[in-house]
Parts: C-alpha cells; structure tokens; sequence
C-alpha cells in the first residue's frame, strides 16, 4: 500500500486511514483516495481494507460502517468486521439470486421448455423428432403450452388425454401423445436450468391410456387388389402404382419403402434387404417375385444417375405423400364406403397384411410367414393362423385318432 508516510488519519474517524493516488483522480477531480479501517473485536486488533473513492467510497459511507460496527460491538448482534458484513452481504446477494433463478425455472412454460430444451436434443438424438414437433404444436401446445411446466399435474395431462379420446383420435394416436408428455417430463427431470432441476418428479407418472385395439382384420381380395393396381395405372402415378405392387409382394411397410436404396436391391439374385435402424422395425433379407422383379427393372430404365432411393423426390427435396394418395385412391373406387370400424378400413398399411394373409391362404408355414414379415415375436404372426387351409378344421377331426382307425377297418 506503500510507504507508511503516505498513510493519514481521517478527521474526526479514529481508526480510519487514507492514501492519495500519485496520478489517479477520483470522482471529484482530486486525486483518488484509498480508504483502510483499524479496529479491535474482543481485544483482537483488525485492520481491513474499505476501498477507493472511485470504487464509491466516501467519508460519509465510512462512517455509516464505522458507526454498523460499534453498534454490533456494542450490542453483540450482527458482524463485527468488515470482513463478516461482506460476507453477509454476499450471502444476501446469492440468496436472491437463488429465488430469482428458482422464479424463473418456474415461470418456465411446457411450450417454452418444448421448444427452448427438449426440441434441440430431440433433433440430435431422435429420428422422429419432426413427429414429436407435429403433435406439440398440432395439440399439445394449444391445451398445456402456457402451463408453467412445474404446475403441470396428472389431472391437467389426463384431461388433456381424455379429450383426445372423447374427439375421436385412435387410441394409438392418443398413446403416441402420451409418450410424448411423458419423455417430455422425463427429459424435463434430467435438465437443470443455472443450477435448478426444471422438474422434481414427473406429473407423468400413473397416466390411464386406453387400451390399444388396432389389428386390423380386414385384407383385400385379389379382385380388390386388381382393381387398386389398375386404377393407379390409369392416375399415372408411377410411384403410387410401384408402392403398391412392391408392399402387396413383399410386405413393406410405407417408411420402409421411402427409405429404400438401389444399393439395397439385388435384382442378379432376386432379394432387397431391409436395413437396421435404431429404433426401428427389424430388418432383414425379403426375397423379391417377377412382379416385383418387374416393377424394380422398370424403375431402373427411367432412373436419374445420381438417385440413391428408389423411390426419389419428384422436385427438390419433396416428393408425393403416397398415403394420401392411396386413402384417395381407395375412397374413389368406394373399398370403404359404409365401413365404420377403423380396423376394417383399407389404409396403405393393409397391403402389408394382405401379403400375409395371402401367404397364409396358400398355405405357407406359420414360421415361414413370421420369417418374411419381419416380425419380432411369433405371437405377432399367430394372427394369421387361422387362414391355412384347413388348420384347425385338421386339427379336430384328429383328435380321436384310434376312432378314425377304426372307421376305416368297417
């Protein structure tokens, strides 16, 4: 602090010692003054640094914690140095800080956290994540967006679910809005925002979901499928027409074919591969018939060099919603008129089942059928089971086999 002669007392404050600055002015214009506090607690002696008259210091405020600091001795409340008012001070100032922080994670909306937290990582991490966009702001946002996310509660989600029901939505669709609120919540209990987790329990948790029927039973005849086939021809919609032929001989699903590389298809040895994907449906090798070989042959001719998909954007990077088309298609040749079950109206999805349920009806081995479907557990292709020729007709007229004999020796 330099020499003890540049050190002068403060008038009419023992204990109080300045210095001027060699070249500094201060906020009058003088030179800048360095203020320092000598004082004794309890017989110890203290000497703690107040600081410069350009940092705000000022006689008066030097009196103002001289006179703090007496008081504290005298009474015994309160800090006794500067030091101990600093670091009340400090507490004071983190404390607030702690509630301003507390009240912005809760003034935080679903919406904003939807957008501001969760969309970021879910583009980073989830394929589907334009789903999960669609159904926020498709319904979600509406009903809860403005609801700070933690006043969110089960009753306002089951409300939210309830009416989905009540408007009509399949229960798979009100079952995909569900889990969107709950990894909502969930991701929502993993993030902290300066320090504060934004959720302490997830208002998630115990949801009702109604149950999910949505099996279809309902497969088109080959008269139907002829009909479908030829109509698409005559929109001269190559790809819609293509789609439908490909699903209905290899059981494809629409994503599936969407995502289909000519790098996928070995028309030398007749079979396409079906590639993993994380959080996908299984993959695996589908051999390919010569109305398929056909439709593929064809593609080929009309192909642009540089096309990688077999089903290539039409301009840009757009290219035909083939499901709307096929929902179109299907209402203008009347395969759904009177039909109310969901279950027994023909979507694009049915192709998929009509190819099993044909296979089945040729009498092709259940674990034949399960192998070429794709599908994960055995119990997903039992469906089918029933349309073998004569399966469980067989079945029971063997059951007395020693009778059957002896019908035969009368």
């Amino acid at each position: 602090m330099g020499d003890k002669m540049d050190w002068k007392k403060v008038p009419n404050l023992p204990g109080v010692r300045c210095r001027e600055h060699p070249t500094r002015k201060g906020p009058s214009g003088r030179p800048d003054v360095y203020y320092v506090l000598r004082h004794y607690v309890d017989g110890k002696r203290y000497e703690e640094a107040l600081g410069w008259a350009s940092a705000g210091w000022t006689v008066k405020k030097v009196a103002a914690v001289m006179a703090q600091l007496k008081e504290a001795q005298r009474t015994g409340g309160g800090p006794q140095t500067l030091a101990a008012i600093r670091a009340q001070n400090q507490a004071a100032r983190e404390e607030q800080a702690a509630r301003e922080r507390l009240e912005s994670a809760e003034m935080l909306t679903l919406g904003n956290f939807f957008r501001e937290h969760y969309l970021p990582i879910a583009k980073k991490k989830k394929a589907s994540w334009y789903g999960d966009q669609n159904r926020f702001n498709c319904r979600i946002n509406a009903a809860l967006g403005d609801v700070p996310l933690r006043g969110l509660t089960r009753e306002m989600i089951q409300a939210f679910l309830n009416g989905l029901v009540e408007a009509g939505l399949a229960p798979a669709t009100v079952g995909q809005y569900r889990a969107l609120i709950r990894r909502l919540c969930n991701v929502a209990r993993q993030t902290s925002q300066e320090g504060i987790p934004l959720l302490e329990k997830s208002p998630a948790d115990g949801l009702e979901v109604p149950k999910i029927f949505n099996s279809r039973d309902r497969f088109f005849s080959y008269e139907e499928a002829d009909r479908l086939i030829e109509a698409a021809a005559s929109r001269r919609s190559p790809d819609l027409h293509d789609a439908i032929i490909l699903s209905l001989n290899t059981g494809l699903r629409m994503g599936e074919l969407m995502r289909l590389a000519w790098a996928d298809v070995d028309l030398r040895h007749e079979i396409l591969t079906v590639r993993e994907a994380d959080k996908r449906k299984p993959g695996g090798k589908v051999p390919l018939n010569q109305d398929v070989v056909d439709v593929f042959e064809a593609r080929l001719k009309r192909r642009k060099e540089d096309a990688e998909l077999v089903f290539s954007p039409l301009w840009g990077d757009k290219r035909e919603n083939l499901s709307h088309s096929f929902a179109k298609l299907v209402d203008e040749l009347g395969l759904n008129d009177g039909v109310v079950d969901r279950r027994l109206r023909l979507v694009f999805h049915s192709l998929r089942h009509t190819f099993a349920s044909w296979l089945a009806l040729s009498g092709i081995d259940i674990l034949k059928i399960k192998e070429l479907m794709r599908h994960k557990t055995l119990a997903m292709t039992l469906r089918y089971a029933h349309l073998i020729p004569d399966a469980t007709r067989a079945a029971v007229h063997q059951l007395r086999p020693d009778k059957l004999l002896k019908a035969k020796d009368e």
